[in-house]
């Protein structure tokens, strides 16, 4: 049998796409920014812009994201069924959810602060705060998860308006880190007719 060589067996990879030449691998650089909620989502501005290192306006920078963060989208599949044999009828969504979760390497006062939402009681200025941690309630804040490839620059955001968030203090090997995990509301985009949990851009 003769040993083959096309695209199959070399993977050669797709050329072109809408945002330019299609990159062989994303290598992630993720970066987390968050601020207030949006007041109205039903009619939601999409922060545009290709963030290329830099803050988002209006937006504070978590600082360093450890490993990657992870998007969860869950959409319930019910299935209609009949008979004795239990046929396979229909289908229809049951329940649609979406989360995010991400760890913090600098897991200072700033980050702690943002996240939690609690506010610091200064002991001593320049030297020591104290949070009293249980006495918060939820925390909602718009959110955009910024993932840069390394290769080629190319650039893709994630954004939610009114992201509910919790946090938990976790060890990874030598190191302490802050993990945040947020659960997405679904809104409606200026301009869009249906609801979404996230809105996802590339920037070339």
């Amino acid at each position: 049998m003769a040993v083959i060589g096309n695209r199959n067996t070399r993977q050669n990879p797709v050329a072109s796409g809408r945002t330019g030449t299609q990159v062989i691998k994303f290598v992630p650089g993720p970066r987390v920014y968050i601020n207030t909620a949006a007041v109205d989502l039903a009619n939601v501005t999409i922060p545009y812009g290709k963030s290329n290192g830099t803050t988002p306006a209006g937006y504070t920078d978590l600082g360093i994201v450890d490993g990657f963060a992870t998007i969860t989208y869950n959409k319930e599949i019910k299935e209609v069924l009949t008979g004795i044999d239990q046929v396979l009828r229909q289908s229809y969504v049951g329940r649609k959810t979406a989360s995010i979760q991400f760890s913090l390497s600098q897991f200072d006062d700033n980050a702690f602060e943002t996240i939690s939402g609690l506010t610091a009681s200064v002991l001593v200025a320049g030297s020591s705060v104290n949070y009293q941690v249980g006495s918060e309630d939820i925390i909602t804040k718009s959110l955009i998860l910024v993932i840069q490839n390394k290769l080629d620059g190319k650039e893709i955001q994630l954004f939610n308006p009114a992201c509910d968030l919790s946090f938990v203090f976790q060890e990874n090997g030598d190191f302490l880190q802050l993990q945040a995990t947020g659960n997405m509301k679904a809104f409606t985009a200026s301009g869009v007719l249906t609801e979404s949990f996230y809105s996802m851009t590339f920037y070339a």
